[in-house]
């Protein structure tokens, strides 16, 4: 798949009653600022789906993200976003998320593919502070909370070019 836009199965996978996921161009040098324009409504023409985030945050900054998220290595990135995209805070991940599931998995694959070679990713899941050993479908996590609702996690692929942001919102 080439980078640029996300898959069809996106669409499938993606709770959208819970999770915001979008694909756009970076237009700011800062990436933070890239992603405080998406969820504050986006430039028009991205690549999204899912639930509307705008609404979802306070007066945050660019400083703010910067000192709550982490970076996370691309195996982590792939299980984050299968927590992400079909998991729950609430109620605990489902023992499935550890099990192989060729057409998540390979939905995953292409979800993170889209936003480039190279990426960076960040979380503000704070078992990412355990680098390559962490646990993201551990039952008890911290995160730093960003949003207003309860729980909120995200996943942002940083390039040079793009922008991949996949964030769940959940309340009890």
């Amino acid at each position: 798949m080439s980078s640029g836009e996300l898959p069809e199965c996106a669409r499938r996978l993606i709770d959208e009653r819970h999770v915001f996921l979008s694909l756009s161009r970076r237009v700011h040098e800062d990436w933070a600022e890239d992603v405080l324009a998406e969820i504050r409504g986006g430039p028009k023409g991205r690549d999204g789906v899912g639930v509307d985030p705008s609404g979802l945050f306070g007066d945050i900054s660019a400083d703010d993200l910067h000192g709550s998220v982490l970076g996370v290595s691309r195996t982590g990135a792939e299980e984050l976003m299968r927590l992400l995209a079909v998991g729950s805070f609430y109620s605990g991940p489902e023992a499935s998320l550890r099990e192989p599931d060729e057409m998540r998995d390979t939905c995953i694959r292409g979800i993170l593919d889209a936003v480039g070679g190279g990426a960076e990713f960040f979380t503000n899941h704070g078992h990412a502070e355990d680098g390559d050993a962490a646990d993201y479908f551990a039952g008890g996590f911290h995160y730093n909370s960003l949003a207003s609702v309860l729980y909120d996690v995200c996943l942002i692929g940083v390039t040079r070019d793009r922008l991949l942001i996949t964030w769940r919102f959940e309340d009890a």
